[in-house]
């Protein structure tokens, strides 16, 4: 005899908003159009492997309102962002592109002011979100990356301090082999016109961020 463990949701304390909250963000327009086929799940190559990325039950969560659950979960910071839910998808609902609003949402609550809203970010999701703060940081700075700045940066903050130094010492070895081999470059871009029209893409992409929300 074979048993199998269910999981039960209150649908009494679910947030029936939340749908329309991920179909407002940039997108996240064709959420409902999904009709739970489960071509997305059945072509992701992480949900294959046995973790717990499922596209088709995240969507179903989202449109019943499991707002917490989903923000909270670690499998939204599974995607690797391949496309093939999106290229397989009959209804083009784009669900890469809704990973990408749900990681949004969760990481503009987990810094709410109203603690009774403010989410918890997953293990996972505070390492990844630390690990593309650094890479945008980087691209500021120099206009491109430069991997040494931003590798030792996010072994320092995003893995904190002073764990995340001793972490990093493990990878010197690997960066001076990289950079003796010119896969990196020990020192930084200086191209100074890259930096103004990187800082003005980045300025422009904030102002229609702004706009939108407005």
């Amino acid at each position: 005899m074979i048993f199998m463990a269910i999981k039960t949701f209150n649908l009494n304390t679910a947030d029936l908003n939340f749908k329309n909250e991920v179909v407002a963000e940039e997108g996240g327009e064709h959420l409902k159009k999904c009709f739970q086929c489960s071509s997305c799940t059945l072509t992701c190559p992480v949900a294959d492997v046995g973790l717990d990325l499922n596209p088709r039950n995240i969507i179903r969560q989202v449109l019943i309102g499991m707002r917490k659950e989903v923000l909270e979960s670690k499998a939204i910071w599974q995607c690797v962002g391949c496309f093939e839910c999106t290229d397989r998808c009959p209804q083009n609902v784009r669900f890469t592109e809704i990973i990408e609003v749900l990681r949004r949402i969760a990481v503009r609550e987990s810094k709410n002011k109203d603690k009774n809203k403010r989410i918890r970010l997953s293990k996972e999701g505070k390492l990844k979100h630390s690990f593309d703060k650094r890479f945008t940081e980087s691209v500021w700075l120099w206009g491109r990356t430069w991997e040494p700045e931003m590798i030792g940066r996010y072994f320092m903050y995003g893995r904190g301090f002073p764990f995340g130094a001793l972490v990093g010492f493990k990878y010197i070895s690997m960066i001076v082999g990289m950079i003796v081999k010119f896969k990196i470059e020990f020192f930084p871009p200086w191209n100074s016109k890259a930096r103004k029209e990187v800082r003005a893409i980045f300025k422009k992409a904030k102002r229609i961020e702004q706009e939108i929300r407005v």
